[in-house]
C-alpha cells in the first residue's frame, strides 16, 4: 500500500515488531492550527493546537468530548481492500480513550486525509502530543458478495432460541 504525506510533519507508519498484525498511526499536530471536536452536547468546535514547554505541539481532549486527530496521511488503499483503524490498547486501558466509531473503516476509494476519531470516556482531560502513537491500522482483503432480498424469512438452522443473551446466562 502506498502512503502520501499530506503534511510534511506526518510520520510514516511502521510495524512495532516483526510479529505485529497492525501498523501504528501517529498524531500529526501543528502549533497554531486546530482540530475538530464535538462536546457531549454534539456542539462542533475547533480546538487549538498549542505548544508545550518542551516544544511539542499538543491538543487536549476533555471528558465526554470526541476529536478528529489528523494523521497527516492519505492512504492509497488497493482495490478490493479496506483499511481498519483500532485504538491502541494501552491508551484505552490507561486513559479511557476509545475510537468514537469503535473501528474506523476506510474504503479503497477514499483518497482524502485520514483522521483518528477518539472519544474520552475517562473523567480527566487527555493530552495528545504530536507524534503520539494513537491507533493501529490493518489492511484487509475484502471478499465480495451480493445482497439478495428473500420473500420468506430464513428457517431455523440450529437449536438457538432467541436473540441477545440467548446462548448463555453470562
Amino acid at each position: 500500500m502506498r502512503i502520501y504525506r499530506d503534511n510534511p510533519l506526518a510520520e510514516i507508519p511502521t510495524f512495532a515488531t516483526e510479529g505485529s498484525a497492525c501498523f501504528d498511526l501517529s498524531a500529526c499536530l501543528e502549533e497554531g492550527k486546530t482540530v475538530t471536536a464535538y462536546n457531549p452536547h454534539n456542539r462542533k468546535m475547533e480546538m487549538p493546537i498549542r505548544k508545550a514547554t518542551d516544544g511539542r505541539a499538543f491538543a487536549s481532549l476533555q471528558p465526554g468530548f470526541r476529536m478528529l486527530i489528523p494523521t497527516g496521511l492519505i492512504f492509497d488503499i488497493p482495490k478490493n481492500h479496506v483499511l481498519n483503524f483500532y485504538i491502541r490498547s494501552s491508551i484505552a486501558l490507561k486513559y479511557g480513550i476509545v475510537l468514537g466509531n469503535s473501528v474506523a473503516v476506510i474504503d479503497s476509494d477514499y483518497v482524502s486525509p485520514s483522521y483518528i476519531m477518539v472519544l474520552n470516556t475517562g473523567d480527566t482531560p487527555f493530552t495528545v502530543y504530536h507524534g503520539d502513537r494513537m491507533a493501529q491500522a490493518e489492511l484487509r482483503e475484502l471478499k465480495t458478495y451480493t445482497l439478495t432480498e428473500r420473500k420468506t424469512p430464513p428457517s431455523q438452522k440450529t437449536d438457538r432460541d432467541g436473540g441477545m443473551g440467548s446462548t448463555g446466562t453470562n
